[in-house]
């Protein structure tokens, strides 16, 4: 383990003293702790490195996560461009992690890169978090909370979605709807990483007239007053744009529920796998979220929904049964548009809670129950905004 461990290092090395020499080329940007970057490994670009600032004593995680054929690997370099620590090897679309203890103050980056760099063979996309593992408990949840701007207001985030550009299904658009209960004053920010995209609105009058019903409660419809807490896009020939971000949060952190529907995705072939990112913002992170697969069209689809907690938790078949005996069944549950386009579940559908209290990325797979059926699907998440304290 030892011999193979230090030709890694070695290998590592190597790489990264090419990439120091032309910094500008392989430089991705920075990272901070808590958040998640996406990147791409290709045979003209074989890593990228991410600059982060850490305190002496600092226990940090760093996990990367693989697809798209790429065999993972992570390096941490120290302020003088010295390779520090290195990752086991990872299997291709593997996810895997490198704990580092902080020796002092300073710039670091971290190396996103290939098994075998040079001389390896893999390609493909990756997800890379930076966390703290030894951080101090806040005294209270605001300690930790993010906001975000939207024009001269201030916004609490409650959850951002990564539609990775694997998603898109040539000749079908995303279409999002979020609508704000209880108070909830919805804001969403929409950004990507291959267009110039930065939107940023609140409130939608193409909501009006919706039919929201959240599982287990009784069916509510977007009036005018509701609908200034709408929100409503339609993102034509997602394709072009790369990954896409969603963040949702609430005007002034005003607390509520919210429920986001996000439909043109598709298991395209039995078998098939997707992977959705999710973070919770830390006060929406004291309660629940619940994420459904949805099919869409079921007269015309033969997809049965299965989801879980990637990597490792068990997966859920049918909300409310079969797996799944905490989640809220979707039956009869879901959204029906003001124009006649109706997404209401059944007992076939699928969900699964995401961890309580977490505020690392969390990635939802969805599939098809044994494999074996395919056809589109909605995403369907709800979630709440509870009081500042």
């Amino acid at each position: 383990m030892k011999v193979r461990i230090a030709i890694l290092v070695v290998a590592l090395i190597a790489g990264i003293n090419s990439a120091l020499a032309q910094p500008t080329n392989n430089i991705a940007g920075d990272i901070t702790f808590g958040l998640s970057v996406n990147g791409t490994v290709s045979e003209d670009n074989m890593f990228q490195l991410w600059r982060f600032e850490a305190q002496a004593g600092n226990e940090i995680q760093i996990a990367m996560r693989a697809t798209d054929g790429l065999a993972p690997l992570i390096g941490i370099l120290d302020g003088g461009g010295n390779l520090v620590a290195a990752s086991q090897d990872g299997e291709i679309d593997a996810a895997i992690t490198l704990n580092y203890t902080i020796p002092a103050d300073g710039e670091y980056m971290i190396v996103a890169t290939r098994v075998g760099r040079d001389q390896g063979t893999t390609t493909g996309s990756y997800a890379l978090s930076l966390g703290l593992t030894n951080a101090p408990a806040p005294t209270n949840a605001n300690v930790r909370e993010v906001t975000f701007r939207c024009e001269a207001a201030e916004i609490a985030s409650a959850l951002k979605i990564t539609l990775d550009s694997s998603l898109v299904v040539e000749g079908i658009n995303y279409r999002i709807n979020v609508y704000g209960l209880d108070g909830f004053q919805t804001t969403v920010r929409v950004r990507s990483d291959l267009e110039v995209t930065n939107l940023c609105r609140r409130g939608s009058d193409d909501t009006h007239g919706d039919y929201v019903a959240v599982p287990g409660e009784t069916p509510v419809i977007i009036d005018e007053a509701l609908e200034q807490n709408s929100f409503e896009l339609e993102i034509e020939d997602p394709r072009i744009l790369g990954d896409i971000f969603l963040l949702i949060g609430s005007q002034d952190a005003a607390p509520g529920r919210y429920m986001a529907v996000i439909t043109g995705l598709s298991i395209e072939a039995p078998g098939q796998h997707d992977m959705v990112q999710l973070e919770v913002g830390p006060l929406a992170a004291q309660g629940e979220v619940l994420v459904y697969a949805v099919a869409v069209d079921a007269a015309n689809s033969r997809l049965d929904p299965y989801v879980r907690l990637y990597p490792n938790e068990d997966g859920c078949d049918d909300a409310g049964r079969r797996g799944c005996d905490d989640v809220p069944s979707m039956a009869d549950a879901g959204l029906r548009m003001a124009d006649e386009f109706s997404l209401l579940g059944d007992r076939f559908d699928a969900g699964v809670r995401l961890r309580q209290g977490d505020l690392e990325p969390q990635l939802v797979e969805i599939g098809s129950f044994s494999g074996n059926t395919s056809g589109d699907y909605a995403l369907i998440i709800v979630g709440s905004l509870p009081p500042r304290t």
